[in-house]
């Protein structure tokens, strides 16, 4: 179980009900029970190589291992540096390498040859099991001939600061790299029995999206793709734990991808709207943005939601708690996992003032500290996207 760790002036209530969420979330999309689901069913009848790569990859990997029991062969995991010193694999034919994200260094070029020499190495008569988690594109780095890292990096910060969708991030990565589109899976087209799962990250589950699509076919005979768990999973869960804690969430935005802003703003006013008894919530999940570039300030769009619905319903005389949470457990560069706000930390004016100008100038991370709302997990080993809900007590 992940550590949750708050700040010491967050109230009880809240404390409670933000890590009963977290925890339901967390198991609801575990990497490695869902990879054992998943390959309950397979044969166990040949031999079967993993090629695992993401911020969920350590986990993904642990569950196929334990799925194919003797008839696993081999494995490259590329996993986020955190998770790759920590791993801990009893065989000894897995090899793990760290890589950095969101942007692309010399080691994740490095790393991804390593696990083309051993896709290249697989014999057709095995079988392949590809796994894809959040953060792949980044991991997954081989750019065409010509195409320098510094290309590659510059244009991944340029949209990343501009707010633009992961769709046309990947989409820009798919012409300096060749793995990308379908790449990865020309290189593995003589293994016949090959398959891929995938734990996305991306609103609508499209797995031509998902890590920028290595192994999305162009052409037959297509490799079969499987979504083990999407921000879907996590959101029924929260409508699960909000059964079983006798709140009525009323309404739940799923897909969500507009500005962190609007969205935050849009969740509050349902809520001030709706006239169920209380406690009532609603609820959203999805990949939300802001648009640094005209900002040095540091912060995520998990925090700059939860912030804006707050300043949203400053003012109303009803009792409410909003909290916010990326399953990463990393907001942007803030490096906090999302934060809690209630209507009694905000309630003098001065207070909601220095929210508005940290919205103002995409600096929330310190203005969340100083309200004593942050939220620290560090990395999860797994990313389906972010969740938020507002809740209005009795």
């Amino acid at each position: 179980m992940i550590p949750i760790r708050f700040q010491s002036g967050l109230p009880e209530r809240e404390r409670r009900v933000a890590t009963e969420i977290i925890r339901a979330v967390m198991r609801a999309v575990n990497p490695e029970r869902a990879m054992r689901a998943h390959l309950s069913h397979m044969p166990k009848n040949t031999p079967t190589h993993v090629l695992a790569f993401g911020k969920a990859s350590i986990a993904m990997c642990a569950g196929a291992i334990e799925a194919l029991g003797s008839t696993f062969a081999r494995a490259s995991v590329l996993a986020p540096e955190a998770n790759a010193l920590d791993a801990q694999f009893k065989s000894k034919l897995v090899a793990v390498f760290p890589c950095d994200h969101p942007l692309p260094t010399e080691r994740n070029i490095e790393a991804t040859r390593h696990l083309l020499e051993h896709a290249r190495s697989i014999p057709e008569d095995h079988r392949v099991l590809v796994l894809i988690s959040g953060g792949s594109s980044a991991m997954l780095c081989h750019p065409r001939p010509r195409v320098s890292l510094g290309q590659i990096r510059q244009m991944t910060k340029d949209m990343l600061s501009s707010g633009s969708s992961i769709q046309e991030i990947n989409a820009a990565r798919s012409q300096l790299e060749t793995l990308k589109a379908g790449g990865l899976a020309q290189e593995l087209m003589r293994v016949h029995d090959r398959y891929c799962f995938l734990l996305s990250d991306v609103i609508g589950d499209d797995p031509s999206v998902i890590g920028s699509g290595p192994m999305h076919d162009a052409f037959p005979p297509r490799t079969p793709h499987m979504i083990v768990a999407s921000n879907a999973s996590a959101l029924d869960a929260l409508a699960a734990w909000c059964a079983g804690a006798s709140i009525d969430c009323f309404h739940t935005d799923r897909g969500v991808t507009s500005s962190s802003v609007d969205a935050g703003q849009a969740l509050a006013k349902r809520l001030v709207r709706s006239s169920f008894d209380c406690p009532a919530a609603v609820a959203l999940g999805g990949e939300t943005t802001v648009d640094t570039r005209h900002s040095d300030g540091i912060g995520g769009p998990t925090l700059e939601l939860v912030l804006s619905a707050a300043v949203e319903l400053a003012g109303h005389d009803f009792d409410w708690s909003i909290i916010g949470f990326t399953t990463d457990g990393v907001d942007g560069p803030s490096g906090v996992a999302g934060c809690v706000l209630t209507s009694s930390m905000i309630n003098a004016p001065i207070k909601r003032q220095g929210i508005e100008s940290a919205l103002a100038h995409h600096d929330t991370l310190s203005i969340c500290d100083t309200l004593g709302a942050t939220i620290r997990t560090g990395p999860t080993g797994t990313n389906v996207n972010d969740i938020a809900i507002a809740i209005r007590w009795d």
